[in-house]
């Protein structure tokens, strides 16, 4: 990964639910601009809100599957699937069956989980999610590289196995990239142990850095090359001269932001954080939601406007500038539905040809 990370790329995330054959379309059009990726959530809930995730979701195993089989060039990726709806055994025979189908184009993006997504069901136990997933990527690991003759074992708190063998094995070897997504210190040391990629929802450019920066740290302690480990983000988009379509994101983003507790403490806004609920906890109840719209019509807009990209394309140039001077080094752009066409035709346009001539 050391070589690739150099250059800045381009992935792309547009959502059309419950609409399957729309999103298989967006991602026909970004592999066709010349995106490097397609990055979908992977959800099973929504909440039953007019606000936030208000329609029904997919399954992006699904939706992978046949954008794996519509495309050519795109690697894809689920932003970020769980170890508690998915056991990681699934989760490896997926994204390796993903691979051979794709030939070669999957990634596997992966996180603790967020409440919202398992909440309704009684019977699921979600408890130290760091641990469960260290454990998750080991099983995941092993199980790729297991073999007949040499199958894998594994004795954890969380996982185990019994010589097992998948028989299916990727078609990137020894395994393809993991991007962790997550944002305290337990998470940004697991990223730089086991992690291919740091993959953060919502950062500023000087957020992003000191993340970033601890990430390095880590690796270090682990023995590793921070160079090997990929900077990405995810971060809203649109890329158009009308203010209040730029207004519109800014405010889809400020209740992104009251989602992110530690991003706010790091911005300064200690008592909005402790106002709010954090994504990965957050059950999207009357009480939930009282507080996120209370929080969110009190950051300042100046505030929201630093984790999004908008404006321009000359605009959207310099502020992806200064999250590359961060470390970052691929993008992953959250589009509202109504500017997908609109985002993809200024990145193909202008956005990517700039980066790729910089980077040269």
């Amino acid at each position: 990964m050391g070589n690739a990370a150099s250059a800045v790329r381009f992935g792309f995330q547009g959502i059309s639910y419950p609409d399957v054959d729309a999103t298989v379309g967006w991602a026909r059009l970004a592999d066709e601009a010349g995106f490097d990726r397609v990055a979908l959530p992977d959800h099973l809930f929504h909440p039953r809100s007019e606000v936030f995730l208000s329609k029904g979701a997919w399954d992006v195993d699904a939706v992978l599957g046949a954008i794996a089989a519509t495309t050519r060039n795109v690697r894809m990726m689920p932003a970020v699937t769980d170890t508690v709806r998915r056991h990681p055994a699934t989760t490896a025979h997926f994204i390796a069956t993903l691979d051979r189908l794709s030939h070669g184009r999957a990634i596997l993006g992966i996180g603790a989980g967020e409440l919202f997504n398992f909440k309704p069901l009684g019977d699921v136990v979600w408890e130290r999610p760091v641990t469960r997933l260290r454990e998750a990527l080991t099983v995941i690991k092993a199980l790729w590289s297991a073999t007949k003759e040499r199958p894998a074992n594994f004795e954890g708190q969380i996982f185990q196995l019994r010589d097992a063998w998948l028989g299916l094995r990727p078609v990137q070897l020894p395994h393809p990239p993991v991007y962790i997504g997550g944002y305290g210190p337990k998470m940004k040391s697991l990223v730089a142990e086991m992690g291919d990629g740091w993959f953060p929802w919502l950062e500023t450019p000087e957020t992003y850095r000191r993340g970033s920066d601890q990430i390095s740290s880590e690796a270090a302690r682990f023995g590793r090359d921070p160079g090997e480990i990929d900077r990405a983000v995810e971060v809203f988009t649109a890329i158009t001269s009308d203010d209040s379509q730029v207004t519109e994101i800014a405010q889809r983003a400020s209740i992104g932001m009251s989602l992110r507790q530690n991003l706010l403490r790091d911005l300064g806004y200690g008592n909005l954080a402790d106002e709010s609920v954090d994504v990965l906890r957050a059950k999207f109840d009357e009480r939930d939601w009282t507080r996120i719209n209370s929080v969110a019509s009190k950051i300042p807009i100046d505030a929201v406007k630093r984790v999004i990209v908008s404006g321009t394309a000359d605009q959207a140039i310099e502020r992806l500038e200064e999250y590359r001077k961060a470390g970052v080094r691929t993008f992953v752009l959250i589009s509202p539905t109504d500017l997908i066409a609109q985002n993809i035709a200024a990145y193909r346009d202008k956005i990517i040809p700039y980066f790729a001539q910089s980077s040269r």
